[in-house]
């Protein structure tokens, strides 16, 4: 049974009891309840006679269409539990103790101060047991995104990025691409609390190592991205993803004694082309690649009658495909807020929670445009990978969509949006159509296989840019292991 596969089913919903009890975040009780249902739901099915022996990954809807819950719901309770389970995590502060985290910084900041931030939503939340708790990573975003804050705290934000950018965005316009040579070094790593978890699971089953399983994400050939380079690996591979895999990465399978770092060293060439995409003619007949990027795909890039109502007002009149993706860009980049977001693992309706909540950060904007883009009918799709600076890399999301005669371009919201709010409008409308040679493409569709599948949880189960990792059949969550990307060498050409 692949885990990772029920969340096509999230938006299958919850019993009502439960959803009351997950809306106000009581998520043990949430999590015995959803227990029983199974539980309950699986004792039914082995008291019919012509179900006995099956066991229950074998039983389906069709075997026995009455007594057991349909193939959805089952998915979803299953689902939900497992983010029931990891919620309290993404929430870990109190007021008092998020309060306290900004006096250390700016000892003369008051909750009143905090509270109106809040309403601002400047700060997310949930509830957790009934209180209010806040997310872990606010404070680095307020420093990151909100200037006056940072230079209140003593850091002021750095204009060396967008220096950066648009440099960048001067030579291309000027030469038409700008290309560079990168070198990187990734490497990922169980935390030692979770290896000696793991290690404690195999002597209970009477083994003295630990079954390891790691996927790293590669750079995979594209259309930006070529000559590509596997320079030496930490040691050697059980397989690597073919080069247009879908989520490339390497794979080890080992059996570890003591913990350890896999590591791998790449080189690629990376060009970044300048297009106008408001160039381009009418919309020609659609290529057939098109086709499979223009539909829902559960659970987040789907066409609800809030997301269908606001394309059709912002495409209203519009003609030409390029200008519904730029009206539907420009909303996105002018009117949601960037903010540091929990694991997409417990994220629900992520395009459309983003659009009505005006935030989010680089890959819910880019699901946001996709999505809105589908339904204007014009094909889109995920890319991903790293930001990739000469002293720094991080993990990093965009778009493509599909515009005749031009064919398929870029979109990076997050990048239009901060932009927007630096008020640089010409490096907010260089990434509608554009993005920068600054980049490491792993990934080219949402919500994908790795090679070979990882059944057990993921820790992200739709997108790779860090890595995934299994130790003795359970599937770690981000926390409980460790990333780091060095760039060796960057060149321009």
């Amino acid at each position: 049974m692949d885990l990772n596969a029920t969340f096509t089913a999230l938006n299958a919903g919850l019993p009502e009891d439960i959803e009351r009890l997950a809306a106000a975040g009581f998520c043990d009780e949430a999590v015995a309840l959803i227990d029983a249902r199974l539980a309950e739901d699986w004792r039914a099915t082995q008291n019919r006679p012509a179900y006995q022996g099956l066991s229950e990954e074998g039983l389906t809807v069709a075997q026995n269409p009455v007594e057991q819950a349909p193939d959805a719901q089952r998915a979803a309770l299953i689902a939900h539990r497992e983010i029931l389970r990891h919620l309290p995590a993404a929430y870990p502060l109190s007021e008092v103790e998020a309060i306290a985290r900004v006096q250390a910084l700016i000892p003369d900041f008051t909750a009143e101060e905090f509270r109106t931030m809040v309403a601002d939503n400047q700060i997310d939340w949930r509830f957790i047991n009934g209180k209010k708790q806040y997310g872990g990573r606010f404070l680095s975003n307020l420093l990151d995104t909100d200037a006056a804050f940072a230079a209140r705290a003593g850091r002021p934000i750095s204009g060396a990025t967008n220096a950066l950018r648009d440099r960048a965005i001067g030579i291309m316009q000027q030469k038409g691409e700008m290309t560079a040579r990168i070198t990187l070094k990734a490497e990922i790593w169980p935390e030692d609390e979770a290896f000696a978890a793991a290690m404690a699971r195999a002597k209970a089953a009477g083994k003295n190592t630990v079954t390891a399983k790691v996927w790293l994400p590669l750079p995979a050939d594209c259309p930006s991205q070529s000559e590509i380079e596997l320079l030496g690996f930490s040691q050697p591979p059980t397989c690597i993803a073919p080069a247009d895999a879908a989520q490339r990465t390497v794979y080890w399978e080992v059996e570890l004694t003591e913990n350890r770092r896999f590591t791998a060293e790449y080189r690629y060439l990376q060009c970044a082309r300048y297009h106008d995409p408001l160039t381009g003619a009418a919309q020609a007949q659609l290529p057939p690649e098109c086709a499979d990027y223009l539909g829902e795909q559960a659970p987040h890039i789907v066409f609800t009658p809030y997301l269908k109502a606001l394309v059709a007002q912002l495409t209203d009149g519009v003609a030409e495909p390029a200008r519904k993706a730029k009206r539907i860009y420009d909303f996105i980049t002018c009117n949601v807020h960037y903010r540091y977001q929990p694991p997409y693992f417990v994220l629900q309706h992520i395009a459309d929670n983003c659009v009505r909540s005006r935030r989010g950060d680089c890959g819910i904007m880019a699901l946001a445009f996709i999505t809105m883009c589908r339904i204007a009918g014009i094909p889109a799709r995920w890319e991903s990978g790293l930001a990739v600076q000469p002293d720094h890399a991080g993990c990093h999301d965009w778009a493509r969509f599909y515009i005749a005669p031009l064919g398929w371009l870029y979109a990076d919201c997050s990048y239009g949006s901060s932009a927007a709010r630096n008020g640089a409008e010409q490096r907010r409308c260089h990434y509608f159509g554009n993005l920068d040679p600054y980049r490491m493409v792993a990934n080219h569709a949402f919500q994908a296989q790795l090679t070979p599948p990882k059944h057990t949880w993921r820790a992200d189960p739709y997108d790779n840019q860090s890595g995934e990792i299994e130790l003795e059949g359970v599937g770690l969550y981000g926390c409980d292991f460790d990333v780091k990307r060095t760039v060796e060498e960057f060149k321009e050409l």
